[in-house]
């Protein structure tokens, strides 16, 4: 029986179903749905993929480094100088130097800090004659930590008005933030998936009992519900496999589109 069970309803040349139903009309309402979710999914997933490079990307440029400022203004209010500004710089990053914990301490130049400023106020003549902070850039040794404490009473026995930033807290807030979004992401890929697999065990359910009448003329003609199963299966297979690469290439082409207008607009 089981020899003859694969040749019921169908040609040797070119395998068709037994049952009706490439024609049902919820064939292209199934693919449709399993293209939108494949879609999202691969939306969600490349998302989380992001958010971990940008973290990545974030974080890298500031662990192992600390940024010591000496503002433009002393404490007691006065404005100084670029030139005194400057010296005090220099004084700083010999002393940092000297430090063993830190491999180098490099003090930016004006043009280098008016760089980093232009893109929030704007080019123009301004920069040329605003009082600008001096900033040192603290490269640690690998592996070696550091008290912060003991770091800025260091630094402000020299420039008693100096500051100290570890970018600590901003890196913790900035890994909280993508940690959380990439949980959410793939919390939200998951519902995606439970919610097609849902949508297609549903579809094959209602098309058995729409294809009722149908399904008890097979097992008349000798059938097992076996070979039934199977032509729902590669029915409800062949629709999911057609929807995913669908959904899938709208969603790798939805991604390279981003990739290029977030490249023109420059943003990284």
């Amino acid at each position: 029986m089981a020899g003859k069970e694969k040749y019921i309803g169908s040609a040797p040349e070119k395998r068709r179903y037994d049952l009706p139903l490439n024609k049902d009309a919820g064939s292209g309402f199934l693919l449709l749905l399993i293209a939108l979710m494949v879609f999202l999914a691969t939306l969600a997933l490349a998302s989380s993929f992001t958010l971990s490079a940008m973290a990545q990307r974030w974080t890298s440029g500031l662990e192992g480094r600390i940024t010591v400022e000496i503002p433009a203004q002393d404490d007691r209010g006065r404005l100084l100088k670029r030139e005194e500004i400057a010296a005090q710089t220099a004084r700083l990053a010999s002393l940092l130097k000297s430090t063993p914990s830190v491999q180098d301490a490099h003090a930016l130049s004006n043009e280098e800090i008016t760089a980093l400023v232009e893109p929030w106020i704007g080019a123009g003549t301004m920069l040329d004659s605003a009082p600008l902070p001096g900033l040192i850039s603290v490269e640690l040794k690998a592996g070696e930590k550091i008290n912060p404490r003991a770091m800025e009473e260091r630094i402000t026995s020299i420039v008693p008005w100096a500051r100290l930033e570890t970018h600590e807290s901003w890196l913790k807030d900035v890994l909280r933030l993508t940690g959380a979004l990439q949980f959410a992401a793939a919390i939200l890929a998951l519902i995606i998936c439970a919610t097609t697999i849902i949508a297609v065990a549903g579809a094959i359910r209602s098309r058995m009992a729409v294809h009722h009448e149908e399904v008890s003329l097979l097992h008349l003609m000798g059938a097992s519900d076996n070979y039934i199963a199977r032509q729902f299966q590669h029915h409800s297979l062949f629709l999911a496999l057609k929807g995913a690469l669908g959904g899938m290439a709208a969603g790798m082409f939805s991604i390279w589109m981003i990739g290029r207008i977030a490249g023109s607009l420059g943003v990284s």
